[in-house]
């Protein structure tokens, strides 16, 4: 295969021809770090070496785009790149990336049941969203751990914000006890939090 010309596309990547017509295009360091020229001979090989390391290329890019815009689960950036590019790209870019210190699945976590708490999330929603983004479990029961504390005033303003009507109905506070559960809050914390309020729904605040 004979590269018979060379064309600089809008996006800065350089368009290769054959007799044949359009080949693919690839990024600049690609074409310079294979010294592509027309006239210069690919065998099958060169070319597949050639499109893998331009895709490859393109695939760094296009996560350094995704981390741009917000951070990203180490499980999320190869999702992302896998709708683009194929698996052994996708999971070479997100090695490198990683590599360079840009990708870090305790710290995302971290930062990430932070944000989840201070947005009044239980620690057992914290941990299903973590599963969510496939962080590991021995990462999010490390984040987890380090985030545990008495959330009895977290759920009292719950119930104020939400379920304070609720109480005063019939098995109102039977309700609310289960509704705060399936949310992921413990059973001691919302007994601990419930005991604020009387029968009728008033709050007495904490004790």
């Amino acid at each position: 295969m004979v590269i018979t010309d060379i064309k600089t596309t809008k996006k800065g990547r350089y368009a290769l021809f054959c007799g044949d017509g359009f080949l693919f295009s690839i990024d600049e360091d690609t074409f310079l770090s294979f010294g592509i020229k027309k006239g210069k001979e690919l065998s099958d090989d060169d070319l597949a070496e050639l499109r893998k390391q331009s895709d490859y290329r393109k695939a760094l890019d296009k996560a350094f785009s995704f981390l741009g815009i917000r951070d990203h689960s180490e499980y999320e950036l190869y999702s992302k790149l896998l709708r683009t590019f194929d698996p052994d790209t996708s999971r070479q870019a997100v090695d490198r990336i990683r590599e360079l210190g840009y990708l870090d699945d305790t710290s995302f976590a971290e930062r990430y049941a932070g944000e989840l708490l201070r947005k009044g999330k239980s620690l057992g929603e914290i941990r299903l969203k973590l599963n969510e983004k496939r962080i590991s479990r021995e990462i999010s029961e490390s984040v987890l751990g380090a985030l545990e504390s008495d959330e009895t005033p977290l759920i009292i303003d719950l119930i104020n914000s939400k379920y304070l009507r609720k109480l005063s109905a019939e098995n109102g506070r039977q309700r609310v006890y289960a509704a705060l559960l399936r949310r992921g809050f413990r059973s001691r914390d919302i007994t601990a939090a419930l005991k604020g309020f009387g029968d009728s729904g008033d709050e007495f605040g904490e004790e």
